[in-house]
């Protein structure tokens, strides 16, 4: 799959915007068909999502211009993680470290954390209350079921008193925080 997007990514580099890595990195807002691709996305007539189409194009973008060995043998779902440090010197060096220690995806994940922590670029919020109602909607249909509530009462007769405080600590974190979302919405 990954490789298909990749793919796909190309594509969009080379028929939408002519090849030009700078402009598909730079300038995407000002192409008429990257616009129209976009508004397509995550509806019918385009399923990707809009997050789908910007990694594809990045990648894509990335690998025309950072000229690596180690770079291009990196698969797309790490390449992907390195994306954020925007700086393709600092994604190339990254790139070697990933590599040479081996790292997993979350071991990645935490890298690009530290490094981004120690210039001062912590990661912008990209908080909007369409997103936060489908993740609500989401949390909401997959664990605030009835059946996930029986589900819980039957293994917790079963549980020991340390599981059960495990779940009781999460559910409390869980219950602070929305209490403080709700009181967010009010201002």
């Amino acid at each position: 799959m990954e490789d298909a997007l990749v793919d796909y990514g190309r594509w969009i580099l080379v028929n939408i915007f002519e090849d030009d890595a700078a402009a598909a990195l730079d300038g995407k807002s000002e192409n008429a068909l990257w616009v129209a691709l976009l508004a397509r996305a995550g509806g019918p007539t385009l399923r990707m999502s809009r997050k789908m189409l910007y990694v594809a194009v990045e990648i894509a973008a990335r690998d025309k211009r950072i000229n690596d060995d180690i770079w291009r043998g990196l698969e797309p779902g790490r390449k992907e993680l390195l994306l954020p440090l925007a700086d393709e010197a600092k994604m190339r060096k990254a790139a070697k470290h990933v590599v040479e220690m081996k790292l997993s995806h979350d071991k990645t994940r935490d890298y690009v954390a530290e490094l981004r922590s120690a210039e001062g670029e912590a990661p912008k919020s990209r908080v909007t209350l369409k997103r936060m109602a489908s993740k609500m909607r989401s949390f909401h249909t997959t664990v605030g079921t009835a059946a996930t509530l029986r589900g819980m009462r039957q293994v917790s007769a079963t549980a020991s008193e340390a599981e059960k405080a495990v779940v009781r600590k999460e559910l409390d974190a869980i219950s602070k925080w929305l209490v403080a979302a709700r009181d967010a919405l009010k201002g």
